[in-house]
């Protein structure tokens, strides 16, 4: 098995991870904050998605965000802009996702944009070093393994564990 191989298989496990993970939470499971303070469910996946989709999308492929290019900002009347990075505890609290199943259909076709992504990359194109706002210069291995990969799974296992603090199973296994 090749590198993008590799990333292909592990993007569409962390993608059914996280699906899974926020399926069937109530609004008040999925806006709950640990000790008044933490970030809450819905902050986290909305912030791993917009990063998700910022980074491959805006940063790497210079193109509109699935989030603003499909108008779920204005569907869902949130910030066309913000993805969460930077932002202060307060403003992270008022992160509300009003309606999770059109929020759902967003997560959806960002995480399909990003497959697709893969379908046309090859192992030689992990080493491309590409000048990133923000992020400074990186190999494309560097942004898939780090800025999406492992962030997303860093969020997914900060999912779990509040779903373990509201009393459900956190992690599957």
């Amino acid at each position: 098995m090749g590198s993008v191989d590799y990333f292909r298989s592990a993007m569409k496990n962390l993608h059914q991870s996280l699906n899974d993970a926020v399926q069937g939470l109530t609004e008040e499971q999925l806006h709950f904050r640990p000790l008044d303070r933490g970030n809450s469910i819905a902050f986290i996946i909305w912030h791993c998605v917009r990063t998700e989709d910022s980074v491959l999308n805006f940063l790497l492929q210079k193109k509109t965000p699935v989030w603003n290019a499909e108008g779920w900002d204005k569907k869902l009347d949130m910030d066309p802009r913000a993805q969460g990075t930077g932002m202060t505890t307060e403003e992270a609290a008022a992160v509300r996702i009003k309606d999770f199943a059109e929020f759902s259909k967003y997560m959806s076709n960002a995480f399909r944009v990003t497959e697709k992504f893969f379908e046309n990359l090859n192992d030689e194109d992990l080493d491309q070093v590409h000048e990133l706002a923000v992020l400074g210069k990186r190999k494309l291995y560097d942004v898939i393994g780090g800025t999406i990969l492992q962030h997303g799974a860093n969020h997914l296992g900060e999912i779990w564990y509040i779903k373990g603090l509201l009393g459900m199973k956190g992690s599957p296994v």
